[in-house]
């Protein structure tokens, strides 16, 4: 198994995602067929569950994307059947300690690195394909990605960043704001040194830092600070906007 996000990453590429919060596999389709490299299949803000997960994926798989599930917490059983399922990833929200970034990690990995149950479906063709050079391979090629959204998070940032296994700290600025005591400030000082403070940490530990930018300015200046993973888009967002935007153009 290849990851392609992770190889974009390894390159120093950047990697663009589009969040889906809408249980339905046309969505997913239609956004890796824009040419997102990345579709973030929300079960944590949107209502994908396990009985939407498998058809997302596998729709996101159709159109050469790589999918990542965002999980409504450290949740064992929604973890495990997203990457059985064929997700690239997990992205785990609202780590504040040590202990929950190594248990996020753990459910991501085999062991002797985690404790992840072995029992993948469509990663080895069920049971067409080689399931002893998956679970070699899984570990390396799965994603593990943590959200940075708790101020406590960013007070043990060091010690987590020492956890092996790490591919990305994703920045979640509204969360980060609002605990903060400066709701929706998403550039707030306190938020822009907890980045500062990721991309410094990252960049020792080879992990990336993803980031939400509210524009394509945005993107350039984040680029150019060293964020690499874009959560560019939330498709529900960009179809409002571009529905509303589009009735007030034909108004006559």
């Amino acid at each position: 198994m290849t990851n392609k996000i992770k190889n974009l990453l390894k390159e120093n590429k950047p990697v663009f995602s589009c969040t889906i919060r809408t249980p339905h596999p046309n969505l997913a389709e239609i956004a890796g067929l824009a040419g997102y490299e990345c579709i973030m299949l929300d079960g944590e803000h949107g209502t994908v569950s396990s009985d939407t997960l498998d058809s997302m994926i596998l729709a996101v798989k159709a159109t050469g994307a790589t999918s990542i599930f965002r999980a409504p917490g450290v949740d064992r059983t929604l973890v495990k059947q997203a990457l059985d399922h064929g997700a690239g990833g997990i992205l785990f929200p609202h780590i504040r300690t040590v202990e929950d970034a190594k248990t996020a990690v753990s459910l991501c990995k085999y062991p002797p690195q985690g404790n992840r149950g072995a029992g993948p479906g469509r990663p080895i063709q069920y049971g067409m394909g080689d399931a002893r050079a998956y679970l070699n391979e899984a570990n390396e090629q799965v994603i593990v990605a943590l959200m940075l959204e708790e101020p406590e998070a960013v007070e043990n940032l060091e010690a987590i960043a020492e956890i092996p296994g790490i591919d990305i700290f994703n920045m979640g600025p509204w969360d980060l704001s609002t605990a903060y005591g400066h709701p929706i400030e998403e550039k707030h000082p306190l938020v822009m040194k907890a980045f500062e403070k990721a991309l410094e940490i990252g960049k020792k530990r080879g992990i990336h830092v993803g980031v939400s930018p509210a524009d394509a300015e945005d993107v350039k200046i984040f680029y150019n600070k060293g964020a690499r993973f874009f959560e560019s888009v939330g498709l529900e967002g960009l179809l409002i906007d571009e529905l509303s935007n589009y009735r007030k153009d034909c108004e006559p």
